[in-house]
């Protein structure tokens, strides 16, 4: 359990500094060849490292929630603790991500926009 939340940790890290990389140099005047091939680079890099930061972190920290969980797998000291509550963050800003893409889809979908 340790290793996957640092394992999803380090993927979120990498999303965001291939993102912040990629995305450095694009600005209103980058010409469109260029930002698509930026959208491209985001795709194919950044993007699905944090849909294996969510798969990894999101169900592994729900687990964790429990405090027998957390002693069964060694969550007791100040490290591991500030590690989890990072990951929670995060966790629950993906399920935020994900709760208002389905609820902008479903309003889409049903006309409501």
């Amino acid at each position: 359990m340790r290793s996957t939340q640092v394992i999803g940790l380090l993927f979120a890290l990498g999303a965001f500094l291939l993102g912040s990389w990629i995305l450095g140099g694009v600005d209103s005047e980058t010409p469109a060849s260029a930002g698509a091939g930026a959208f491209f680079g985001l795709m194919i890099s950044a993007i699905p490292c944090i849909i294996i930061s969510a798969i990894l972190l999101v169900p592994s920290s729900i687990q964790l929630l429990s405090g027998k969980t957390r002693r069964i797998h060694g969550f007791n000291n100040k490290k591991w603790q500030l590690l989890l509550l990072i990951n929670l963050v995060i966790s629950f800003g993906y399920v935020c991500i994900i709760t208002f893409i389905i609820f902008t889809y479903i309003r889409v979908k049903l006309g409501l926009m």
